[in-house]
C-alpha cells in the first residue's frame, strides 16, 4: 500500500469577492493510496482567510501521516491529523474511496444505503455590484438553478439590501435566496439588515454574524432563520450550535470537518434536532467536490447544497460532475467516481 501527495493550483474564471477577502486561485494538494492497482482519491484543499492551517502546514502533516498508512487502516495515521482536518479530509476521503471500490458500491452508498442519485444544488453569487449580481443571477436560473446563495457583507448595508431586493424582482418568487455574511456584522447590525429584507422571503442567512453565540442571539430576534458555518468547525461545535435552539440551519463542510465520516456524524446530529443541514465545498478540486457530493447524496433530501463550485474554475485536476438542471449527478460506478486526468 503505497500513499503519494500532488500538488495542485486551480485558477478562478474571475476573483469570488466574500466579506473577508477575494479568492483568486486555490492552492491544494491530492492524496492517493494505491493498494495493488486499486486507488482511492483524497483532496486537502485550505481556503486562505477561511481554514485555520496553510497549504504548506497540510502538506508537512500529511507527509508524516502517510508513512503511518498500512493495509490495516488508517487509525494511527488518522490520528496525527486530528488538529489539521483538511489533511484529515483527504487521507480519510482516500480511505473511504479505496473502502467503495473494494465493496464495488458508489461512496455514497457506503455511506448510507438510502442516498440518492442527484442533489440539488445552489448558484454562488459573489458580493459584486448590483447590476453584475442580477446578471449572474438571472444567468443562473436560466441555467436550472432553483436556489441562489449570494454573498453579502463585503459593501455596505444599503447595497446589500438593495442588491438583494433587485435579484428577488428579477428572479421571482419561486426561486430560493439564501445569504453568506461570513460572520461580517455585529449582532445589531446583521438583525436590522435581516428585518430590512423580510419582505424578500430569504431562505437563512449564513455566519451573519462570528460565534455560535452571537449567530443564535441573531437567530433568536431575526425573521430570517440563521446558518452556522465557519463558526462551527468541529463536532463539538455543532454540538453547541443545535443546544442554542435558535440556530436552524447547520453547514456541513466535509473537508473542512476532517472527511466523509465525521461530516456524516455532524448530518446524525443535525437531523436528531431536526434542524436542516446543508453540504458545502471549498471551490476544491473536482476530487474534494465529489467527496461532498456523496456526503450530500447520503444525506437523502432536496435540500439545495453549496456544490456547484467546478464551473468557477478555468481547469481542473479531473473531469467534474455534470450539473444538469441545476443538479449534480451523483456517479454510479464504484467509489468516488472521480479520477485525476
Amino acid at each position: 500500500m503505497t500513499v503519494e501527495l500532488t500538488p495542485y493550483e486551480l485558477r478562478l474564471a474571475s476573483p469570488m469577492v466574500t466579506s473577508y477577502r477575494s479568492i483568486e486561485s486555490r492552492h491544494g494538494v491530492l492524496v492517493s493510496i494505491d493498494d495493488a492497482g486499486s486507488v482511492g482519491w483524497g483532496d486537502a484543499c485550505p481556503m486562505e482567510g477561511w481554514s485555520r492551517s496553510s497549504i504548506d502546514d497540510v502538506v508537512h502533516h500529511l507527509a508524516a501521516a502517510a508513512k503511518h498508512v498500512d493495509p490495516d487502516g488508517a487509525g494511527d495515521a488518522l490520528d496525527m491529523l486530528e488538529g489539521v482536518p483538511e489533511a484529515r479530509a483527504a487521507l480519510a476521503g482516500a480511505f473511504h474511496d479505496l473502502s467503495a471500490r473494494r465493496a464495488r458500491v458508489p461512496l455514497a452508498s457506503l455511506l448510507a444505503p438510502t442516498a440518492i442519485d442527484r442533489v440539488r444544488v445552489n448558484a454562488s453569487i459573489g458580493a459584486a455590484a448590483t447590476d453584475r449580481a442580477v446578471r449572474d443571477a438571472v444567468q443562473a436560473v436560466s441555467a436550472g438553478f432553483t436556489a441562489l446563495k449570494l454573498k453579502v457583507g463585503a459593501a455596505s448595508p444599503d447595497d446589500d439590501v438593495t442588491r438583494v431586493g433587485a435579484i428577488r424582482h428579477a428572479v421571482g418568487d419561486d426561486v430560493e435566496i439564501r445569504l453568506d455574511a461570513n460572520g461580517a456584522w455585529d449582532v445589531d447590525t446583521a438583525i436590522a439588515v435581516l428585518d430590512r429584507l423580510a419582505d424578500t422571503n430569504v431562505a437563512f442567512c449564513e455566519e451573519p454574524t462570528a460565534g455560535i453565540d452571537a449567530i443564535a442571539t441573531v437567530g433568536s430576534r431575526s425573521v430570517v432563520p440563521v446558518a452556522v458555518d465557519e463558526s462551527a468547525r468541529t463536532i463539538d461545535d455543532i454540538i453547541q450550535a443545535l443546544g442554542t435552539g435558535s440556530i436552524q440551519v447547520v453547514v456541513v463542510k466535509p473537508q473542512a470537518l476532517g472527511g466523509p465520516d465525521l461530516a456524516m456524524q455532524a448530518v446524525d446530529l443535525v437531523h436528531a434536532a431536526q434542524a436542516t443541514v446543508v453540504v458545502t465545498s471549498m471551490i476544491d478540486s473536482a476530487i474534494g467536490v465529489a467527496h461532498a457530493v456523496h456526503v450530500a447524496a447520503a444525506v437523502g433530501t432536496e435540500v439545495a447544497h453549496g456544490l456547484a463550485t467546478s464551473p468557477l474554475l478555468v481547469g481542473d485536476v479531473a473531469r467534474a460532475l455534470p450539473i444538469v438542471d441545476g443538479h449534480v449527478l451523483v456517479p454510479t460506478q464504484p467509489g468516488l467516481g472521480v479520477s485525476p486526468v
